[in-house]
């Protein structure tokens, strides 16, 4: 909150005053960096408030507050914008600088929600935001360029692959000016819908709850309007959940809530907006992602992507840690879209000289033929039959058995203690679809617990899909050895607890939802990309 004299509301006249007669300032390496973006053919010639803008966006997309920023950057040398209208409105469209100032302002307030702020911080927020915007857009691509060895031209082609992937993510929301700056890339603090929401929100609170909080838009998700609300006493939503729900004119499968850690009687509540409003994340997409990862400083031994976070971040695991996962979820909720994804991003990015992948898909189908000319697909070819797989399973646990008399030999742990040159590749062995293989072989659960009991040193990893997440399919003695759970939506709540151990599944959309248990952490709620 801005600090006012006590004859003062925060208003129209207000918001003039706090913007007028005042300069916004670059450091000197803002200035710099622009040179030598612009220099390598990385950015296009741009005027001061175009990259201030880019930079701003950019920094507030990449970071969650400014703990993360550098503080104290030199101005000296810095470019200079004459105005907060001039850096913030040049189409001359209405209301542009104030959807600026409401975000910027905002996002201020969030980091010291008790603190009072003058017109000083704000232009020290927004130099400081302008100064780590350009550093983290440098960093990007000098990573982009490393991975490239040196090459500008691909170097280039990830870094605007980047831009244009958080472009896609967020080109529904805001501002034509913010998403101008970054081709969309922040998210807006309060599009028109969000604020309906907002109100909407409020009203059915104070007829459920009662009256007595405080809500905050944050941001505009991939599918849910996301908000932030603090009550003024000790509230257990959860048990309102329906009953909001009702006064909102939603599903109960239409809003998610959750306390936030650290923050006395707050909340995140999130809302399902008309599927015609949700953010589509395809093939380009994943692409994108994948490049991401290349570029990034992230270094697993076998990386997987397990979805997208709500602001639309790719998420990347190790499936070495997993180490073994199950995947359940009813007919139609994207089960073998998820799970096509997560094959996709393990034979792009796993070392191709060390990993084998495996791919039973126990039944006729096309939905794996595009991996059957990768190099370090297990004997070239998919699986497709139920018996064969079953007899795959026990070949494979003969082989850890041989695998466990090598590490003795070279007194080992696991795998990777055996020297180079005489370690077998890591093997990921991939079951799909898991009631299938069980109704075709009496064996197959034995060979199955074997391997998710001892597999994991031995460098082998199971990951097991189906459309029939019953006791039948998953024995608790199945499910108690494979510590990474999937689950998508579930047509009751039993299925959920089957595969995640917990309640919440049934209350997915059956469009790639999807919550994740990593080794056992807590649940995590993200979507799929539509591969």
């Amino acid at each position: 909150m801005y600090e006012l004299d006590d004859d003062k509301i925060c208003n129209d006249k207000y918001w003039v005053t706090l913007t007028e007669n005042t300069h916004i300032k670059s450091s000197g390496e803002a200035a710099k960096i622009l040179k030598q973006l612009e220099s390598d053919g990385v950015l296009p010639k741009m005027q001061n408030h175009e990259w201030a803008r880019l930079c701003i966006a950019f920094c507030f997309a990449k970071t969650k507050n400014i703990k993360d920023w550098e503080q104290k950057p030199s101005m000296d040398g810095g470019l200079e914008i004459a105005s907060f209208n001039t850096c913030f409105n040049q189409n001359g469209k209405k209301g542009e600088e104030k959807f600026w100032l409401a975000y910027i302002s905002q996002r201020m307030f969030d980091e010291v929600p008790e603190r009072k702020f003058t017109k000083k911080h704000l232009f020290a927020y927004i130099q400081l935001a302008w100064h780590n915007g350009a550093k983290l857009l440098e960093e990007r691509y000098r990573k982009a360029l490393d991975y490239c060895d040196g090459s500008i031209v691909e170097a280039k082609k990830i870094f605007f692959d980047e831009l244009a992937g958080l472009a896609a993510q967020h080109r529904d929301g805001g501002s034509d000016g913010a998403t101008q700056a970054v081709s969309g890339s922040l998210h807006p603090a309060a599009s028109a819908m969000e604020e309906q929401t907002c109100i909407k929100l409020k009203t059915a609170l104070d007829k459920t709850v009662g009256k007595g909080g405080t809500i905050q838009p944050e941001y505009g998700g991939v599918r849910y309007d996301c908000l932030r609300v603090q009550f003024d006493r000790y509230v257990d939503l959860e048990k309102y959940h329906s009953q909001i729900c009702s006064e909102l004119g939603i599903g109960d499968d239409e809003m998610r809530c959750g306390r936030i850690r650290g923050e006395a009687n707050t909340w995140h509540i999130n809302i399902l907006r008309p599927q015609d409003t949700w953010r589509q994340y395809g093939q380009s997409e994943f692409q994108t992602a994948l490049q991401q990862y290349r570029a990034s400083a992230q270094q697993f031994r076998l990386p997987v992507c397990i979805g997208l976070d709500e602001r639309g971040e790719p998420v990347f695991q190790d499936f070495a840690t997993a180490p073994h996962v199950m995947v359940g979820g009813e007919t139609g909720a994207g089960k073998s879209v998820l799970v096509r994804s997560m094959l996709a991003s393990l034979f792009e990015l796993a070392p191709q000289n060390e990993t084998e992948i495996v791919v039973c898909y126990c039944k006729v189908s096309a939905d794996f033929a595009a991996f059957k000319d990768r190099p370090n697909l297990w004997q070239g070819r998919i699986v497709s039959d139920a018996e064969e797989a079953a007899e795959i399973l026990s070949s494979f646990a003969d082989e850890m058995d041989k695998r466990y008399r090598l590490m003795d030999e070279y007194a080992a742990k696991d795998i990777a203690e055996v020297p180079q040159h005489a370690r077998p590749k890591y093997v990921v062995i991939v079951i799909d679809e898991l009631a299938d293989l069980i109704d075709v072989s009496s064996d197959a659960e034995g060979h199955l617990v074997r391997l998710a009991q001892k597999a994991r040193s031995a460098g082998m990893y199971l990951l097991l899909a189906t459309q029939r997440p019953d006791a039948k399919t998953l024995s608790g003695r199945l499910r108690d050895n494979l510590p990474t759970k999937i689950a998508l939506k579930t047509g009751k709540r039993q299925s959920s607890e089957i595969i995640l151990g917990e309640r919440g599944a049934e209350n997915l959309t059956a469009k790639g939802d999807h919550l994740v248990k990593w080794n056992n952490e807590a649940a995590r709620f993200l979507h799929g990309y539509n591969v």
